[in-house]
C-alpha cells in the first residue's frame, strides 16, 4: 500500500504543476482581457461627441450661427442665453442645456469682424453602443461675418467631461472620459446651416475607478456631404454628422 502512494507522488505533483500553470496563464491584467480604451471605441465615443443626433458638438455650432445672424450688428454689446435641446425616440436620443454668451466685434466703421461664442452645456445622450453623462465647455470664434461671404468660418475649441458606459464592454463598463476637441477652420453654410469642411484634432482620455488611464488621439474630417471621417491610430471611421 505504501509503494503504491509512493508512487502517485510524482503523479499528482505533475497535475498541480500542470494545474497551477494553467491558472497563472488564465489569471491575466485586465488590460489584456480588455483594452481601456480600444481604436474603435474611441472613434465611437468621438463620433457622439460631434454628432448633432447625441447633440454633439454641431448641434450648439449651428445654434451658435444662429445668434450670429439675430445679433450681427450689436456691435460690442455683449449677450446671453440659454437652449434646451432634447430628443427622446429613436437609436440616439439626447436631453441638453446650453448656455451661450456671445459678443460681436466691429472695426471703426461699424463692420462686423468676428463673434465670440461662449459654451456651457450639460446633459445625457445614448447611442447604440453608448450612455453618457456630461459637462461640456465650449470657445468658439466666427469669422466671415460680412454679408457677402456664403459661409461662417469656426475656429475654437470644445470639450466633454462625464462618465460613459458602453453597451457591449464586458469589463469596467464604465469609466470618465473626456473628449477635447480643437477645431480648425469649418465651414458652415449661411444658408443651410450644414458644415460643408474643416477638420479637428479629437483627444480622448478614459480614467476607470481602478486608477487606469489612456489617452487616444484622433483626427476628423468634415466631408462636405453631410459626413465626417475620424482616424484614429490607422482605424478608420465614416459617420453621418447631422
Amino acid at each position: 500500500m505504501k509503494s503504491n502512494q509512493k508512487n502517485l507522488l510524482p503523479l499528482f505533483s505533475v497535475l498541480f504543476f500542470a494545474a497551477l500553470a494553467t491558472l497563472t496563464s488564465c489569471r491575466k491584467d485586465p488590460d489584456e482581457v480588455i483594452e481601456l480604451l480600444t481604436n474603435s471605441e474611441a472613434a465611437e465615443i468621438i463620433e457622439d461627441a460631434v454628432a448633432n443626433r447625441t447633440a454633439g458638438l454641431t448641434a450648439p455650432t449651428i445654434d451658435a450661427a444662429t445668434i450670429v445672424d439675430a445679433y450681427l450688428n450689436n456691435c460690442g454689446v455683449p449677450g446671453d442665453t440659454s437652449i434646451n435641446k432634447a430628443k427622446t425616440s429613436g437609436v440616439a436620443t439626447y436631453d441638453y442645456t446650453f448656455g451661450m454668451d456671445w459678443l460681436i466685434t466691429c472695426s471703426n466703421l461699424g463692420v462686423p469682424q468676428t463673434a465670440n461664442i461662449g459654451i456651457e452645456g450639460n446633459g445625457d445622450y445614448t447611442s447604440p453602443h453608448w450612455l453618457g453623462n456630461q459637462v461640456t465647455n465650449g470657445d468658439l470664434s466666427f469669422t466671415g461675418l460680412s454679408p457677402q461671404e456664403a459661409s461662417y468660418v469656426v475656429n475654437g475649441s470644445y470639450d466633454l467631461t462625464g462618465n460613459l458606459t458602453g453597451s457591449l464592454r464586458k469589463v469596467s463598463p464604465s469609466f470618465n472620459c473626456i473628449v477635447a476637441l480643437d477645431l480648425t477652420n469649418l465651414i458652415l453654410d449661411k444658408s443651410t446651416y450644414k458644415i460643408t469642411g474643416g477638420s479637428s484634432v479629437a483627444t480622448v482620455t478614459a480614467s476607470t475607478a481602478n486608477g487606469q488611464t489612456k489617452t487616444v488621439t484622433g483626427t476628423i474630417v468634415f466631408n462636405g456631404n453631410g459626413s465626417a471621417t475620424v482616424e484614429v491610430n490607422g482605424y478608420e471611421h465614416t459617420f453621418q454628422w447631422q
